[in-house]
């Protein structure tokens, strides 16, 4: 499977990474618990019959105009609140606001690549991937606890919205921008994603 990313720039991604760590030890806990990954909101999980070049068509045709060219304005990511999942891959996650341009964006790439969207929780942004095992003995909601009590947590609304935002490196983070759009090969360990 191919899984198309949307990603904040780097120097985003590296505040980011900060909150992504866990605070205790974790020795005990699965080989599959906490990997090093990306933060990145999946816009789409393409199936592996499906070309790379029919899937950068598909990019090329939904993305707005202008946004792969630098300089140009890209995508705003709204983070709305943090949530503790009930999947590895939804651990613990930032729930993304479903703006209009993300919806278009998710709704066209979809249709002009002709498959049907499988895109669970669709948008968010993982913060921690936790295996199922773990997961069991409490380890995404003590993740997510150890967050708050650390007081990297704020929430709020903004215009009647919820919000949240992330103490990350010392900055309080409530989105990003959109920057980058990566095609990840999803086989393996998280850790070994290629890219």
């Amino acid at each position: 499977m191919v899984a198309i990313w949307i990603l904040p720039s780097s120097s985003d991604r590296e505040k980011l990474r900060t909150v992504m760590r866990p605070q205790h030890d974790t020795s005990t806990l699965s080989a599959s618990s906490y990997p090093n990954f990306e933060p990145h909101i999946t816009l789409a999980s393409v199936p592996n019959n499906v070309s790379l070049s029919d899937i950068r068509d598909a990019l090329q045709t939904s993305l707005p105009k202008g946004q792969a060219e630098p300089g140009n304005p890209n995508l705003l990511i709204k983070f709305a609140s943090l949530v503790v999942g009930e999947h590895y891959f939804r651990s613990v996650y930032v729930a993304v606001e479903h703006s209009p341009e993300l919806a278009a964006l998710h709704e066209k790439f979809h249709a002009s690549l002709g498959v049907q969207p499988r895109t669970p929780a669709f948008p968010h942004c993982s913060v921690a991937y936790v295996a199922d095992e773990d997961a069991e003995k409490g380890e995404r909601a003590k993740f997510e606890r150890a967050l708050r009590e650390a007081g990297k947590v704020r929430e709020g609304y903004e215009w009647g919205k919820r919000r949240v935002a992330l103490l990350c490196a010392g900055e309080w983070v409530d989105g990003w921008e959109a920057a980058e759009v990566w095609l990840a090969e999803c086989v393996g360990p998280v850790d070994g994603i290629p890219l």
